[in-house]
């Protein structure tokens, strides 16, 4: 195969001067000709394949992705030429290339699933440097130190991480280096030495050679062999430098492939989006790349149509039910946490009428199981059952929700069908004395897996354990204690259970009554929301102690209190049809009891009133929201 250095030789004009016509390198990769007025080297282009995209087993994009290797020109994104190269950063940022290993991958004690963090020396080590160069991504540090994530998400969030802090310090340095340089003053300066930091790019356009030379971006011109001038100035022909240290493996989980969602499939080498732009939550099925389904497809679709069948009523002797329960009243347990009287009076008002609600806006499914369900159990045994279920279940369900949400989420009588499951696949006590024998069991299994999928399982193929203990919040709880569990402890199980449940369905609001304000920043609206709580880790109430003292809107303080009563102001001020009052500015200098609490119900009022109209689905849906919302934020006191 003929290369530039059987094809070229070295050759100078008189003036001897390098133009961005020259090349100081020069490759071939048939049928191009790649020049480059300002390095050593020239990259193999990959812009003309039939790629499918889809993130390797480090969590990147291979050859494709504009954080690894160098892509074609692209106008709208034009300072990713300033991405930082790995091989040539100073070893202060060689983190940005990373990549977690299972010894990396600390499994959270008490847990029944491989659900964890990165070790805290490894995230603790970046903080500081990312946290003062870089406050935006603050909040990325935050979820790794504290979010709960199986080690495949991990794998994909630190790669995220990393893409965000690069493409932050590419456009700092365009701003500041490059964008100087391509005005009209610096042209008489001459050209810069090509700076071998950056990544620079491929261009067709010799006049977008030229430009970016002048600033010093490394720039490589791909051209035909008929274009290529004979006086053109040769310095160096060279061999293509192809990358083979990038990773081209798929995931795997020991001998098992789980390769990451096909995001694209086309033409590679451009910017088809904004590279510093998160992943999807919601990805392309397979079937676009115009495969046919896998066995694994088969299985899922299967899955799918299985459990459509836990949709159906059940026999109530298979399961604790709530029979004849009015969701709209509150469950009178002492376990029950009391709700908080704006909640209250607001649940009271709003309009039940069924012919009000919008269908199809919010999903109907539960993003986390009723709270009632945990202790509407009639037996000892079979309440430990529920109880310690869900606690196994929860890190990986919230890592679930908060990084990677199902297409749907579970109905009522999915999650039902699930925390009455036996962890260990075969039939528990409680559940094999049901009269519905081993099919029952089965349904209850199949429950568990169309929830958690693929998660759910070990790469051994086995189902979820558990041992003596679990652990919630840095508490060790024995499961037999569960039979007649402590007053508080259960009390606190179903506060934070109402909390989870309110933050996420109120964001699946927020995208709906807000579409446009979603559109134009995403990470705008997911800060103010998650600027109405205090934890610094966004929505998750994982791993951390509970809280000391009231704080966030319950704050004891009203002035403390101020920042999230009027963040969740601004919040509801974008819904549609939000009352004018909501819309007004709030002056923390005016802001005395009397204003917090006639905000606060006008508040509470105002979306309990659009939930009431928005979230889709069977009024057992409805009012469970409802009902989340009206216990959602419990005071620390009240729980003692």
């Amino acid at each position: 195969m003929p290369t530039a250095l059987t094809k070229f030789t070295p050759y100078s004009r008189p003036d001897a001067a390098i133009s961005a016509l020259d090349a100081r390198a020069i490759g071939y990769q048939a049928p191009l000709v790649i020049t480059t007025p300002n390095m050593d080297w020239v990259p193999e282009l990959h812009n003309d394949d039939i790629e499918e995209l889809m993130a390797q087993a480090d969590g990147c994009f291979g050859a494709a992705d504009c954080f690894q290797w160098p892509q074609m020109y692209c106008k709208e994104f034009e300072y990713a030429v300033c991405i930082p190269r790995k091989d040539t950063s100073s070893i202060d940022l060689q983190f940005a290339w990373f990549t977690p290993t299972t010894a990396d991958f600390a499994i959270q004690p008490g847990t029944a699933f491989a659900v964890g963090t990165l070790h805290s020396h490894i995230v603790d080590s970046k903080k500081d440097i990312i946290t003062n160069m870089l406050a935006s991504l603050k909040h990325d540090i935050n979820v790794l130190r504290r979010h709960p994530l199986t080690y495949r998400d991990i794998i994909i969030f630190v790669a995220q991480v990393q893409r965000s802090f690069l493409d932050i310090i590419a456009f700092m340095d365009y701003v500041e280096i490059v964008q100087p340089h391509l005005t009209s003053g610096w042209s008489s300066w001459g050209p810069l030495e090509g700076n071998s930091r950056w990544m620079g790019c491929f261009t067709t356009d010799s006049k977008i050679c030229d430009i970016y030379l002048n600033a010093g971006v490394p720039m490589w011109l791909v051209r035909t062999e008929v274009y290529i001038s004979p006086q053109m100035n040769i310095i160096k022909p060279v061999v293509l430098t192809f990358p083979d240290d990038l990773t081209k493996n798929v995931y795997c989980e020991g001998n098992i492939t789980r390769p990451f969602p096909l995001l694209y499939r086309g033409y590679t080498g451009t910017f088809a989006v904004n590279p510093g732009a998160p992943l999807p939550s919601t990805l392309p099925q397979n079937q676009a790349s115009g495969k046919a389904p896998s066995q694994g497809q088969k299985n899922k679709k299967a899955r799918k149509i299985t459990s459509s069948q836990l949709m159906k009523p059940k026999d109530s002797k298979i399961a604790d039910a709530q029979p004849n329960r009015d969701k709209w009243e509150d469950l009178c347990r002492p376990e029950n946490p009391e709700a908080i009287g704006f909640w209250t009076s607001a649940f009271q008002k709003a309009n039940k009428d069924k012919n009000r609600v919008k269908k199809g806006l919010v999903d109907q499914g539960y993003r986390f199981p009723e709270p009632a369900l945990l202790i509407t159990p009639s037996s000892p045994e079979r309440k430990k059952l529920f109880v310690a279920n869900w606690l196994a279940a929860r890190p990986l369900w919230i890592s679930r929700v908060d990084h990677n949400p199902p297409e749907r989420f579970p109905s009522p009588q999915l999650w039902r069908d699930f925390l009455n499951s036996s962890p260990s696949g075969e039939p528990s006590t409680i559940a094999s004395s049901s009269s519905a024998g081993p099919t029952a069991a089965a349904m209850r299994k199949q429950a568990a897996t169309q929830i958690f999928g693929e998660d759910l399982q070990d790469t051994q193929g086995t189902t979820w354990a558990i041992g003596e203990n679990v652990q919630w919040r840095n508490m060790t709880i024995s499961i037999i204690s569960l039979c007649n569990p402590p007053l508080r402890l259960m009390r606190l199980i179903l506060w934070e259970l109402y909390k989870l449940n309110f933050r996420y369905e109120l964001l699946a609001l927020d995208r709906v009554m807000a579409r446009a304000s979603w559109e134009e920043s995403q990470h705008n609206r997911r800060d103010l929301l998650y600027s109405i709580f205090p934890e610094e880790g966004g929505f998750v109430m994982w791993s951390s102690s509970l809280p000391d003292d009231d704080s966030g809107l319950w704050g004891r303080r009203i002035i403390d209190a101020f920042p999230c009563v009027d963040n969740f102001c601004k919040l509801l001020s974008c819904w549609e049809d939000s009352p004018p009052h909501l819309n007004a500015p709030l002056d923390a200098s005016a802001f005395d009891a009397t204003t917090y609490f006639q905000v606060m119900q006008q508040a509470c009022d105002f979306t309990c009133n659009v939930s009431s109209t928005t979230l889709a689905g069977p009024p057992s849906s409805r009012t469970a929201f409802l009902r989340n919302i009206s216990a959602s934020f419990i005071p620390r006191s009240e729980l003692r």
